[in-house]
């Protein structure tokens, strides 16, 4: 009975040892995996670079960049490629060196090495892909429309020595459509430019923008708002220049507006757009006259022809019955202030070199008596005339 007991102890011990070893076979397992990945993680860029095998460097960095580790291959390749030089073809090596730089976001090294592996190989396998990763590179670096477009540009010049060089490319569809975001990119930063000068009152600025958007996008979506706000523009422009621009201004705005309604006769903008072509033919009457009456004394009278001139061109296109009533008056008192322009002219020079002035005086006074014979300004020009009359025969008798 004692024997059988120590035999069942003696089983029992040995099953436990069973046990025991098939767990500490299967914990050495992991235990193993692990090590090995230890192991194998230890192989660092630095370690690999240490090393005098160039063929174990190359397999390391063909592993990690397979890997998509591509922060561990590109300081092992770019070592390659150094040492490898004039010994045997880097060609694949900078190629994985410069696609590895594009996956790591350092788009600005992408794109030099992509153009240099273009520039070097232009025959090569990856040539065509490597001049449209230039050009992707640059517009990966391409900003939001509000900063600096200076990679938008050079992306949209890469595109283009792309589509020249390979026209029937594999990357054509591709190009296409990155050219079109670029531009559309371009143009958002204009009309943005373009609408801060107008709300910061940079009217000049507005207008000169807004025709520039026209040349440089004429496709633009917006084409028939850039349109309405190059009248606007030059409207506010016109309204706050100087006297002596604001005609030729305002006949900016009437020209601008006549190019809207021919490309939009149908536009929502026509009808406040034509508001300020109505006032601009008024206005440009209106600031012919102020800058005559204000010009220099000499040049006086060739001002008021030329507000004569503006009148005579602007009364057929003016409705408002008031504007027209004040456009007549104004068109009478010229008359008048050239007569008396002519006097004060001869006032100011020495007796012997005024009898032109008092002639032209005289001549003045008929043509403004003939234009309006019953002009509120008629007593005023009679005693011009009469003075002028004197003062010409006491000249002509003192020899």
């Amino acid at each position: 009975m004692e024997q059988i007991t120590d035999n069942r102890q003696q089983t029992t011990v040995n099953a436990g040892f069973s046990v025991c070893k098939k767990l500490f076979s299967f914990c050495l397992v992991p235990i193993a995996y692990c090590l090995l990945l230890f192991t194998s993680s230890c192989e660092t860029p630095e370690k690999v670079l240490k090393s005098n095998d160039l063929d174990y460097k190359k397999a390391k960095a063909i592993s990690w960049y397979n890997k998509k580790e591509y922060f561990k291959c590109i300081p092992v390749l770019e070592e390659l490629i150094g040492l490898m030089k004039g010994r045997e073809s880097t060609e694949e090596l900078y190629y994985m060196y410069a696609m590895a730089n594009y996956k790591q976001g350092d788009y600005m090294i992408s794109a030099y090495h992509f153009k240099n592996f273009y520039d070097l190989y232009p025959n090569g396998t990856h040539a065509e892909e490597c001049l449209y990763m230039f050009a992707k590179s640059n517009q990966m670096q391409s900003p939001k429309p509000d900063l600096d477009q200076t990679f938008t540009y050079k992306a949209l010049e890469a595109y283009a020595l792309f589509l020249t060089s390979f026209s029937e490319g594999k990357y054509i569809q591709e190009c296409n459509e990155a050219v079109k975001v670029l531009r559309k990119k371009l143009e958002k930063k204009a009309l943005n430019a373009a609408e801060l000068y107008y709300r910061t009152e940079n009217y000049k600025a507005a207008a000169t923008s807004y025709i520039q958007i026209l040349k440089d996008f004429p496709d633009i979506a917006e084409v028939e708002k850039v349109s309405y706000m190059i009248v606007k523009s030059n409207y506010k422009f016109a309204y706050n220049s100087i006297p002596a621009k604001k005609a030729e201004r305002f006949n900016n705005v009437i020209k601008s507006y006549a190019e809207f309604k021919y490309k939009f006769s149908s536009s929502k903008f026509l009808e406040d757009a034509a508001k300020s072509e109505q006032q601009s033919h008024y206005a440009a009457v209106l600031a012919a006259f102020d800058w005559a009456e204000i010009a220099p004394l000499y040049d006086r009278e060739h001002q008021f022809r030329v507000f004569l001139n503006e009148a005579k061109v602007q009364t057929p296109l003016i409705v408002d019955k008031k504007q027209l009533d004040a456009v007549n008056r104004l068109t009478e008192k010229a008359y008048f202030l050239i007569v008396k322009t002519n006097f004060n002219i001869s006032e100011e020079k020495k007796s012997k070199d005024r009898l032109p002035s008092l002639e032209q005086t005289v001549k003045t006074y008929y043509n403004f008596v003939d234009q309006f014979p019953k002009s509120r300004y008629l007593k005023d020009a009679e005693k011009i005339y009469t003075n002028t009359n004197e003062l010409i025969k006491k000249l002509k008798a003192n020899g």
